[in-house]
């Protein structure tokens, strides 16, 4: 990053690699970025040394030793966790229990997400693992697929995957880092929604249970979170183990134990990292989730809208540098944006009708449309398909600041964030 000749010179994470963006420097505010913490020195002893000494439980192999089967639940394509860290020495906790490979397997949290092909399983787990256990797909539609549990105490029915309630032992694996529903990701979202019921869903996911505004980083007195963590007890998870990691994706610590007291660890962590001092808001916000996979398609890369959503000023203008490999994603994000003729109809549509899939995400899109325009910079997706979800489309960051400033003058603020899916924003006032 650097400032001359007026400009103010920055790169950005996109896809797997970075853009170039240049900022007039007579409106350039600030560029918030995660506070760095390193990696750990050695992430494999890191991980043996929270195996051996979990928080709030006993040592897996001691939970696992007597029972009969396992299942380990990882994370989907789209979340950059590293499981193929986690599951190896999980499996020998597993297997020192003496559990025979024939009764242990995997799930995938796809919650409403697509499944994961062979090629994508392989690079998650490695090809030894994909060879040697049976890794499954969960699949939301599917209600022989599924039980009930129960109810929470908000009356959300508890329907999840039948395998995972059935295993005698249930592990959970994932990331834990700032959400805009849940607070923060990992622990208790691998139940709910990873492995819940489009039932379950459809209430959980709905207009009632969300906040008014992004919730990143606000976990007490979340509805969405306790409801989402109500479930995963009923469940009965017996231990998690989940990383937090910085923006390069090194992992800075390891949770690992109790399906709370260890991710509220993990979370704290996280905080450390990602929770950053804004100065002033912004006419123009320029946003980036973070690279692949966070802007593998435009239903990923929407979660970096929601911080530039709480920093933005009323009427200013969202930049969302995504390359969006895959597209729109799911289609009905897409069906319910082209649906309507103002994105205010889709906010009072989700509150009519509730969850569907793609709902929720065409609900937080138009949330932050109704505060802001949106220009998306990307080669994947054209004109048109932006212009029927009421967004513009540039070729370049640049091309974007023009497009905005000639709505806002030459005066206005632009605020970048260079991890705009992670950022908990705290203003100095």
């Amino acid at each position: 990053m650097g400032q001359g000749s007026g400009w103010h010179a920055e790169t950005i994470p996109y896809g797997k690699s970075e853009i170039d963006v240049r900022i007039p420097a007579r409106n350039y505010l600030a560029t918030l970025t995660p506070h760095y913490q390193p990696g750990l020195p050695d992430t494999q002893a890191a991980i043996q040394e929270a195996l051996a000494h979990p928080v709030g439980t006993p040592r897996l192999c001691d939970i696992a030793r007597g029972k009969r089967s396992a299942v380990i639940v990882v994370n989907d394509v789209t979340r950059p966790t590293a499981t193929d860290k986690l599951v190896p020495p999980l499996l020998d906790e597993l297997r020192a229990a003496g559990l025979a490979r024939e009764n242990i397997f995997f799930l995938v949290a796809t919650g409403t997400h697509r499944d994961n092909m062979r090629e994508e399983m392989e690079r998650m787990l490695g090809k030894e693992v994909l060879d040697e256990y049976r890794v499954l797909n969960h699949h939301c539609q599917d209600e022989a697929a599924t039980v009930k549990l129960g109810a929470t105490r908000e009356g959300i029915p508890v329907v999840i995957n039948r395998l995972f309630c059935e295993a005698e032992v249930k592990i959970l694996t994932g990331t834990i880092g700032p959400h805009h529903g849940a607070g923060f990701s990992g622990g208790r979202k691998s139940v709910l929604p990873g492995l819940a019921s489009l039932a379950t869903l459809k209430q959980h996911h709905g207009f009632h249970m969300r906040s008014p505004r992004p919730a990143m980083g606000w976990v007490e007195g979340n509805r969405f979170h306790e409801a989402a963590l109500e479930a995963a007890r009923m469940a009965q998870v017996d231990f998690i183990m989940n990383t937090v990691q910085n923006d390069r994706k090194e992992i800075t610590h390891i949770a690992a134990g109790d399906l709370d007291q260890a991710w509220q660890g993990g979370v704290r962590a996280s905080r450390e990292i990602f929770e950053v001092r804004v100065p002033a808001p912004a006419e123009i916000v320029i946003t980036s989730p973070g690279a692949f996979p966070k802007d593998i398609d435009l239903w990923q890369a929407q979660k970096a809208m929601s911080s530039a959503e709480l920093m933005v000023t009323e009427g200013g203008t969202v930049i969302l540098a995504a390359e969006c490999r895959d597209g729109v994603g799911a289609q009905g994000f897409y069906d319910w944006m082209a649906a309507a003729s103002r994105p205010q109809d889709v906010i009072e549509r989700f509150i009519r009708e509730g969850f569907s899939i793609g709902a929720s995400k065409a609900w937080q899109f138009s949330r932050c449309l109704t505060r802001a325009e949106l220009i998306v910079v990307t080669q994947n997706l054209d004109d048109r398909t932006l212009e029927k979800m009421f967004a513009k489309r540039a070729d370049t960051v640049e091309q974007a600041i023009g497009m905005a400033l000639g709505r806002h003058g030459s005066s206005a603020r632009i605020l970048l964030l260079r991890n705009g899916s992670d950022m908990i924003p705290r203003f100095d006032s």
